[in-house]
Order: structure tokens, then sequence, then C-alpha cells
């Protein structure tokens, strides 16, 4: 009698698919509850806010985790079209590095970082499938492209068009771009930096407050590599490294520091000195390893994926994020100049928030498609698991 051999019906955690799904939604889950935590012992009355702001960031997540990826690649063109209008509104915007809807804030960059990203791999993707290669003139549009993106969002923060141009730049490497090709994007683009802030610098201090936060960036470089804080653009600097070094091994506690009392921004550019003054090294270093362990599980999942689009893909999204973390980690303990970017899933911020869980959930949607493309191909080893 013949065996008809049906796959059974999986759990939620068994359709995340592999371990390394599971393990990025823990630290997920731990990076929440660290921030749940340390936004309640600095401004307990907004905690239900940024509880808020979490549940859309969940809800972004679990909506990019139902719908398959390469179902959206068809809208790879209108989500184009949406960053270049949020860039151009932003632009006009009088909201700093964002928009004003309904009366309130909302920044933008999250959001054309993450379309920027999902456009640039599926274009490269549908390139290898139609023609088979990527041509030299795809390279060049994809480049001007990048770059546009970058010098619109530069205007008003530098160090996020850095981290989206270094996101494309590793895109197309994985993407088969030749490094020769990458070098002259680079050359090209440090050449253009280099004179810009030449050219400001020798600006006198009214024409630099007519031209958006370029002024800003160097007068917070001129403090990094001088450590003269003549015009108070090292205060956040200075007053984010006394928290760090308050603590060490006997930290505050929650509720207790003083420190980050005085520094700006405390929920959002300097959340990591704010959290280590009170929790100490062991939780400031956990959380550090958890997003370089999400970085390692998203090179594990690109590996893995199934075609081109899923690789780049989930190799962008590892890298955008991660570097996110990275950066302002290092601007929190003065290993770099001073710049705005939040801690992803322990700032506050709706915005910052909701596209981080939207990247996280497509990330893990790509592990799970690759895990069932890989179940059809051998539906025995399903039951084997």
């Amino acid at each position: 009698m013949d065996t008809d051999i049906t796959a059974p019906k999986l759990s939620f955690f068994a359709r995340l698919g592999q371990k390394t799904d599971r393990i990025i939604l823990i630290l997920v889950i731990f990076l929440t509850a660290v921030s749940i935590v340390m936004v309640y012992s600095m401004r307990g009355n907004v905690v239900l806010q940024h509880l808020k702001h979490l549940l859309f960031g969940y809800a972004g997540m679990f909506v990019l985790y139902k719908v398959d990826y390469r179902k959206l690649g068809v809208l790879a063109p209108f989500f184009l079209f949406f960053a270049a209008a949020l860039l151009v509104l932003t632009m006009l915007s009088q909201a700093v590095r964002g928009v004003t809807i309904f009366g309130r804030d909302v920044q933008t960059f999250y959001f054309i970082g993450f379309l920027i990203i999902f456009y640039i791999a599926n274009y490269i993707a549908r390139q290898y499938h139609n023609h088979g290669e990527l041509t030299e003139a795809n390279v060049r549009y994809l480049f001007l492209l990048l770059g546009a993106f970058c010098v619109g969002i530069a205007t008003m923060n530098m160090s996020t068009a850095i981290i989206l141009f270094g996101t494309g730049l590793v895109i197309f490497f994985v993407g088969g771009v030749k490094l020769k090709d990458l070098g002259v994007m680079i050359g090209i683009v440090a050449s253009i930096l280099i004179v810009a802030v030449i050219v400001v610098a020798n600006l006198s201090d009214e024409r630099k407050a007519n031209i958006g936060r370029m002024a800003t960036f160097i007068n917070r470089w001129e403090y990094y590599i001088t450590k003269e804080n003549v015009n108070g653009y090292g205060d956040q600097m200075i007053l984010a490294r006394a928290a760090i070094a308050r603590s060490g091994f006997n930290p505050a506690g929650p509720g207790k520091g003083v420190i980050k009392n005085r520094l700006p921004e405390k929920e959002t550019d300097y959340a990591f000195a704010s959290l280590f003054e009170e929790t100490g090294i062991i939780v400031g270093t956990l959380v550090l390893m958890s997003y370089l362990v999400i970085f390692y599980r998203a090179r594990k999942i690109a590996k893995e994926a199934t075609g081109t689009f899923g690789r780049l893909l989930a190799f962008g999204i590892g890298f955008w994020f991660t570097c996110q973390a990275i950066v302002h980690i290092g601007v929190n303990c003065e290993l770099l100049p001073t710049t705005g970017q939040t801690l992803p899933f322990i700032s506050s911020g709706g915005a910052s928030l909701f596209v981080s869980g939207c990247a996280i959930g497509m990330l893990l949607n790509i592990g799970k498609v690759s895990y069932l493309e890989n179940q059809k191909e051998d539906p025995l080893e399903m039951l084997r698991r």
C-alpha cells in the first residue's frame, strides 16, 4: 500500500525554521526588554508611549515575517519612488531629520534607508535573472542612484548617509561588482567629501549656519581631533564618556544614574551611555554582543538563501542594522565623533523602532522561505528533524 508522506503542521517556532532565526528573535526580545527598563528609569511617565512604539515595531516584524519577501519585489520601483518623495519632503520640512505629520516629527531616514536597500538588492537580482550579468551601465546607474540619496541625506545627517553608502557598497560587493569599480566609487565620494569639508571649514560662522548640518558635522570632527571644546561641541562626548567611566563593574543601578540627567538625547542618541551608567559593563557587553551575533546570523541566512535577491537583501539588512548599533556605541564611547544614530530596539522613537522591526521581520522571512524551499527538495528531512 502506498504511503502518502505529508509534512506535519509546524508550531510557530518550528516555522521560524532554523536555530539561526530563533536566536535573532531571542536577542531582539532581550534588547527590547533592556530598552523598557532604560526608558522607565529615565522617564517613567513616557514608558507607555515607548511600549506603544515597541508594539508597532513588533507588528511590523510580524507582518514582514508572514509576507514572502519575493512577492514584495514587484513593488521595488514604487519603494524607490516613495523613498525619493520622502527625501524631498524631508529636505523641505522644518523638522529636524524628518517631516511633521499631525503635529509630530517623524524621522524619515530609517524608512528611506530600508527602502533603498530593498530596491538595490532587488535590482541586482533582477539583472542576473533576466540577463545573467550585471553590466557597467547597471553599476553606474546604481552608483548614481545611491550617491544621489546619500548626498541628499548628508545635508541633514552625515552619519546616516555614510552608513547607507557603506551598506550599498557591501551589497554591490556581494552582488559581484568588481573591486576596481568599488574603489573608483569610494575615491569619487571621498574626494567630494574632502572638498566639501575644506570649503565649509573656511566659511564664516554666519554662512555655515545656512548650509544645513554640514557645519555641525565639521565642528564635531574638529573637537574629536583637537579635543578643544571652545564652542561646546564636545559636551555630549565628555558627558557620555564620564557616564561610562563612572560605572564599570559598579553600576549605579536602574533609575540611579546622575550623569545621564545632563546628557541631551539620553533616550535616543546617547542611550548606550545612559544604560551603561546604570547597568554596568556586563549588560553593556551583552548588548554589544547581541548586535554582533545578529549580524553573524544575518550573514548565515544570506549564505543559505535560495536566490540572489534573498542573499543580497539579508546581507544588506544585517550590515545596515548592525552598523547603526556599532556607530551609536562607538560615539558613546568616544571612539567616533558625535553623530545622531539611535541604538536599534533600545533607543526610544517610533520610526526607528518600527523600521527596525520591519527589517528583522524581513530577515526572518528570508530564513523561513529558504528553510521551506529546502524542505520541498527533501520532504523526508522534515520528518527526521
